[in-house]
């Protein structure tokens, strides 16, 4: 019998993201938990990560991950994604309720997430 193991790419840190994760550690954390008192909602635990496929995650424990490379984009495309995010801890999928919070909390995300797709996973 034989198993196929995908093996995840574990990028190398260099002193470029090494100061952007010192950075995000400080930043999005309590960012995260800001808009999560804002709007209601109830984090878990929030983790820096440097993901090459995505700018954050929500795990149905409650967690969220955060790219370190939130920091390189705007301040308001970084909240639009935690935004986004916390949306997860309600509906974990791209449903229609998820977009209708998602557009009460975060009007023109639409135009935001099309902003994003002009910035680069490194």
């Amino acid at each position: 019998m034989f198993f196929i193991v995908r093996r995840r790419r574990k990028l190398k840190e260099t002193p470029q993201t090494l100061a952007l994760r010192q950075e995000a550690k400080k930043v999005l954390p309590p960012r995260l938990m800001e808009l999560a008192g804002q709007y209601g909602f109830e984090v878990n635990g929030v983790r820096i990560k440097h993901n090459v496929s995505n700018w954050g995650s929500c795990s149905v424990k409650g967690n969220i991950n955060l790219n370190l490379n939130l920091m390189r984009v705007p301040e308001y495309l970084r909240d639009y994604v935690m935004i986004h995010e916390l949306c997860h801890l309600k509906y974990m999928n791209h449903g229609p309720e998820f977009h209708a919070l998602l557009e009460s909390l975060c009007p023109g995300h639409r135009e935001y997430q099309k902003e994003l797709r002009n910035y680069k996973l490194i």
